[in-house]
């Protein structure tokens, strides 16, 4: 691939894609990652696999990269450092202040000079100002870049065609914002300079700049303003990776609306670095609304993208985003879970836009090889679920009732397991009701965060029964949600589709999923305090003692450390340290001290 495909900052490709027609079973897109073989599920009967390659994008479809390199894989681009990024900076939406005063210095034409003639002191002592400090008067060229940067080096070049010209000192000044000025004068020279240049004597001088933190604003001061000088031009060239590179996918067109499965990468994200991958869905096949000027007054009315693209400036009202038949982006979703992480977008939906930031830092950027999206025909119409009760003592075990009301149409298929899932600690199912009756179930798996039971087939004529899972569980951690999803059992293939938040029964008014906490006390840990009985002689009975605790309300993993002292406050033993985040844990302490 050639160094000019790489370098492009905004880059839009042909699409080859389409979109699929209704689909009968599961669907999976692959974007990326051509040389791999198809995913094992692409060889069975009624599931359609779609290969795209990155560079697979089309602006009208939404699709769009920013400062991104694009091969097999996709990743933040690296500044050239042997590229001048001064004359093209209004391209990324930056600026050169005041042009009209000493805009020849940026403009990459060493033929056109920045002359000292109007900062002569001479000049200002006929009009009777002062004139003492040499950078005192405002002689300074500046820049607005339009995004930040890390500068390597700024080269001045002055005197090319009279050396007596020379800029023989000069400062400058670098900010992560635009300094606050007033545009109808040429800047005055800011304070503190990150360096100065005194007594040069060289036609082009490279200023290499000291370790800094990223910046959009560049401004250079010349003193020496009772000589003469000319300067030919400023160059500036940055280091390092762009502040932020971004992958916006076409939007996907599924044909009718689907249930959304997990969604698989391979990548890298390095310490200091961020990559986030973000989804929404929607109803129709466009996120962005469009409108014109009629020219009746302020009235406005909707137009197309590609008309409105194809406006004159006056006639452009705008555009809105349409959250009627959107979803916003979600959240994003943590990187480590690349082995398949389900879709936090609203469905059933037609439509699904997936898009993948860069945040670099230092060093360290990240790369995505690739990312696969599953949807399959859903189930149900609609599934609206709720949890009761909505607060609970913190770390306390409770009965709780998830409650979901489904919408089955005639055409679709049903369903006989539920899924629920929670960050807090599950019990077991004690009953299941299916509308206000008792039936019979199995709890195929009991996880200590996820439980699946098997139900009676709920099909079209079941549509609008309540479905209510009775179970224990404990709150370790304010906000925990209970998430749910139901499947066909008959169907492995095809993915589970997710309960929505929202009014499942008049019952309860809360109408969420997730339970707020009241605790008893402030602190974020639990002890057990049950008696034990340690008599480690290798009998096999008692030989070990089991410390348990409990980790509540955290927001993150914490440092703990679990020892074990005797009663003159000498450490015996210590038995685990490592970082935990909110959950109950046990330590196994064999009675042996540090020495064994």
């Amino acid at each position: 691939m050639s160094d000019l495909f790489r370098s492009l900052s905004w880059v839009l490709f042909l699409w080859i894609g389409f979109a699929t027609g209704e689909a009968a079973g599961l669907v999976i897109y692959r974007f990326g990652g051509e040389a791999l073989d198809p995913p094992p599920e692409a060889s069975s009967e009624g599931v359609e696999f779609i290969q795209l390659s990155w560079t697979d994008l089309d602006p009208s479809l939404g699709g769009e990269t920013v400062e991104l390199d694009i091969d097999a894989a996709i990743r933040a681009q690296k500044r050239d450092p042997t590229f001048n990024i001064a004359p093209d900076v209004e391209e990324k939406g930056g600026s050169h202040v005041r042009p009209n005063v000493n805009g020849q210095v940026w403009d990459g034409d060493e033929s056109t000079v920045w002359l000292a003639d109007r900062y002569l002191c001479a000049e200002f002592e006929a009009y009777n100002l002062l004139c003492i400090d040499d950078f005192g008067t405002p002689g300074t060229a500046n820049i607005f870049l339009g995004s930040r940067y890390l500068i390597d080096r700024i080269r001045v070049k002055s005197g090319l065609d009279d050396p007596g010209k020379i800029v023989g000192s000069l400062r400058v000044f670098m900010s992560p914002l635009l300094p606050t000025m007033r545009i109808t004068f040429n800047p005055p020279p800011f304070a503190p300079w990150i360096v100065e240049v005194r007594d040069n004597r060289e036609q082009i001088l490279d200023i290499p700049i000291p370790p800094h933190e990223q910046v959009e604003f560049v401004q250079v001061t010349v003193g020496e303003h009772n000589e003469d000088w000319e300067v030919n031009e400023i160059e500036i060239y940055a280091k390092g990776f762009v502040e932020q590179a971004t992958y916006i996918s076409n939007i996907l067109d599924f044909g009718q609306p689907m249930a959304w499965g997990d969604l698989r990468w391979s990548g890298r994200q390095d310490p200091k670095a961020r990559v986030l991958i973000q989804s929404r869905s929607g109803q129709d096949d466009d996120p962005n609304l469009f409108w014109r000027f009629t020219g009746r007054g302020g009235e406005k009315i909707p137009v197309s993208r590609t008309t409105y693209a194809d406006l004159a400036g006056a006639e452009k009202a705008g555009i809105g985003y349409d959250h009627a038949n959107w979803t916003f982006w979600s959240a994003p979703y943590a990187f480590a879970d690349s082995s398949g992480t389900p879709i936090a977008s609203l469905s059933p939906r037609r439509y699904l836009q997936l898009k993948i930031d860069f945040l670099p830092q230092d060093d360290d950027g990240g790369q995505m090889d690739f990312l696969e999206v599953r949807a399959s025909p859903p189930v149900a119409t609609q599934l609206v679920g709720e949890i009761w009760p909505v607060e609970v003592t913190v770390g306390q075990p409770q009965q709780f009732t998830y409650v979901m009301r489904p919408t089955i149409g005639v055409g679709s298929s049903g369903f006989d397991r539920l899924e629920v899932a929670t960050a807090a600690r599950l019990g077991s199912v004690t009953q299941v009701r299916i509308g206000d009756e008792p039936v019979d179930y199995a709890a195929e798996v009991a996880e200590p965060h996820r439980v699946v039971v098997s139900l009676p087939r709920l099909t079209a004529q079941d549509s609008g029964a309540l479905v209510e899972v009775i179970f224990q569980a404990e709150v370790l951690r304010y906000g925990s949600a209970f998430s749910a999803r139901v499947w066909d059992s008959t169907q492995p293939l095809e993915v589970p589709q997710s309960v929505q938040e929202g009014d499942a029964t008049p019952n309860y008014e809360d109408n969420r999923v997730w339970v707020a906490t009241k605790a008893k006390h402030q602190g974020v840990l639990q002890m057990g305090r049950k008696p034990v009985v340690l008599t480690p002689n290798g009998d096999g009975h008692n030989d070990t003692v089991g410390l348990e605790y409990r980790l509540i309300e955290l927001t993150g993993r914490s440092w703990v450390a679990v020892a074990v002292w005797d009663l003159s406050g000498r450490q015996v033993r210590q038995v685990y340290a490592g970082l935990d985040g909110v959950g109950a844990y046990e330590r196994v302490w064999d009675g042996r001290n540090e020495s064994g």
